[in-house]
């Protein structure tokens, strides 16, 4: 008789070596645990429901995560040579851990408002600084490892959107961020959308160019979402400095969709 972690595999689909869809579940499942215990230690402090809505929240979060990672398993092969790999490897494992950890975030979208007089204020502070730390962390020890691959490109470009997604609300419910930073956060999705509806329209789309500066510039919110979710920084001087980092983000947006649309640089081959 099949065990738990069979069933799953079967009920979520396989389009992989089965050894990488198991490791998946344990993965899930997991991550599923840990928020159970977290939602049992805020049920002592702050209530069953505090803690039940908690875990609900989380739960979404971590939901989406395994999605996004579930759905790319196919891309769990080198990226220079297409050579697969059965185990998701120790970077990736890095990255799906800032993923729970965004996932937990979330979580306290569904019991706000945060009582402030509580040191419950900075536990989404630690969940998310953590995970903005680790960011750099997965592809360095990818490439300490020799185990570079497309899942791990594209699941820590789907982390930092996530993260810059989650942690700005709980900033913009707890005042510490101002309501049109949002625009930095549904700024990636549009983006996506974008290219998405081009190519339904049988329109082309250019790949970009080369930018450093634009993984600064996220890494720069990053650090700034971070910051302003611990309480002891002042509302007032992180809404302003907020507001001087993301105009450049959002500039930078609308710069590659130019390229991607073919309105700006040489003209180059459709991206695949």
């Amino acid at each position: 008789m099949p065990g738990l972690t069979e069933r799953f595999v079967t009920v979520f689909g396989a389009r992989g070596p089965l050894p990488l869809h198991r490791e998946w579940v344990r993965i899930a499942l997991l991550g599923v645990a840990a928020l159970l215990a977290g939602a049992l230690v805020l049920s002592v402090f702050n209530g069953p429901i505090t803690g039940a809505r908690w875990f609900g929240g989380g739960l979404v979060g971590w939901a989406f995560v395994l999605w996004q990672c579930h759905r790319r398993l196919h891309l769990n092969v080198a990226s220079l040579d297409n050579r697969p790999f059965t185990g998701l490897g120790t970077a990736n494992r890095i990255t799906l851990l800032r993923g729970w950890l965004i996932g937990a975030t979330a979580g306290f979208l569904a019991i706000l408002p945060l009582p402030t007089s509580a040191g419950l204020l900075y536990v989404p502070a630690v969940f998310y600084s953590v995970a903005a730390a680790l960011d750099g962390l997965d592809g360095y020890v990818a490439r300490r490892q020799q185990q570079t691959t497309r899942l791990g490109t594209e699941l820590d470009t789907v982390m930092d959107a996530f993260g810059l997604f989650i942690a700005p609300l709980v900033a913009v419910f707890t005042g510490k961020l101002p309501v049109v930073y949002l625009l930095v956060s549904v700024a990636y999705y549009l983006f996506q959308w974008g290219i998405r509806w081009r190519v339904q329209r049988g329109r082309p789309v250019y790949a970009l160019p080369p930018s450093q500066l634009r993984r600064y510039l996220a890494g720069a919110q990053m650090v700034l979402v971070a910051f302003a979710l611990w309480p002891p920084l002042p509302g007032s001087v992180s809404q302003w400095l907020s507001i001087a980092l993301m105009i450049p983000l959002l500039l930078g947006f609308c710069r590659d969709w130019l390229h991607v649309s073919g309105w700006l640089g040489a003209r180059r081959e459709p991206a695949a």
